[in-house]
């Protein structure tokens, strides 16, 4: 199989050939993401799969933190096998990763892609569950004492993202670079002090008609204190004053105490579940 084929990293000046492929494939996987696809060329490993000069499949699997590579795209021309390609791809990439990373993680947003990860030794460690949440009042609440919740800015980034990686695992956690994009591209986006220290924050991004909240996080010494209802209140607030009322979050499916916290703001279960896959290395 391999001798029909050229496998190799994919460069800069792939770019136009690239967007070309992607613009018109319909089997392509594109992580849920901070970043379009291609901002991720030049990250190895960025694989691209060829033949007789024609662009078959790419692959892309940078790492972020030091542990976990996201599956950050991968898209597979009709004219050939997906498994084939995407095995040609894993065989190219898995020598390009850094020593440090243990797990190249994927997430089954579509079906053909969900199929193609049970078929190649991927497990699934997790499901990503969606809320959402339309007009309704909010609940009582007393917040906390002491706190202040404003909005969140630029200096406050390097200080979040040290708040981030105490929050969650490194599966979903942002650099700082990262970071900086999800604040740039929120429509909201809001921290709680307490005492000078930043304690908490969201991030939620915002289309025409609804909201998203895309990153909520407190410090572990203040979770069930009434921190993570103060500030989704605020957020909530926020967009009703605004006239958007439909707001949606994900969040994993053994994450009890957020889904919780979701229900008693009056978000309910949608019936979509994204798997989350590992393949261990």
């Amino acid at each position: 199989m391999s001798s029909k084929f050229i496998v190799r990293q994919a460069i800069s000046d792939d770019y136009v050939a690239l967007s070309h492929f992607l613009s018109y494939e319909y089997f392509t996987h594109r992580h849920l993401d901070w970043r379009s696809a291609l901002d991720w060329l030049g990250q190895p490993p960025f694989v691209l799969v060829e033949q007789d000069d024609e662009i078959l499949g790419c692959f892309a699997a940078p790492n972020e933190v030091p542990s976990v590579a996201w599956v950050r795209l991968f898209s597979c021309s009709a004219k050939v096998s997906r498994r084939d390609i995407w095995e040609l791809c894993l065989q190219k990439a898995l020598p390009l990763l850094p020593s440090t990373v243990t797990g190249i993680t994927a997430l089954g947003i579509e079906s053909w892609f969900d199929n193609l990860l049970r078929q190649t030794s991927f497990e699934i460690i997790q499901e990503i569950v969606v809320f959402e949440r339309l007009e309704q009042n909010l609940p009582e609440l007393q917040h906390p004492e002491g706190i202040f919740i404003r909005q969140m800015e630029p200096q406050d980034l390097r200080a979040l993202v040290a708040l981030d990686a105490l929050c969650f695992p490194p599966l979903w956690q942002m650099p700082v670079e990262t970071f900086q994009l999800a604040y740039l591209q929120s429509g909201y986006a809001s921290v709680i002090e307490l005492n000078d220290q930043l304690i908490a924050y969201q991030i939620t991004t915002e289309s025409l008609s609804s909201a998203h909240l895309a990153r909520i996080a407190v410090l572990p010494q203040f979770q069930r204190s009434g921190v993570a209802a103060a500030i989704l209140a605020d957020m909530i607030t926020y967009f009703k004053k605004r006239n958007v009322n439909r707001i949606t979050v994900n969040t994993q499916n053994d994450n009890l105490n957020s889904q919780a916290l979701y229900k008693k703001f009056g978000f309910q279960q949608e019936p979509e579940r994204y798997p989350v896959f590992l393949y261990q290395l």
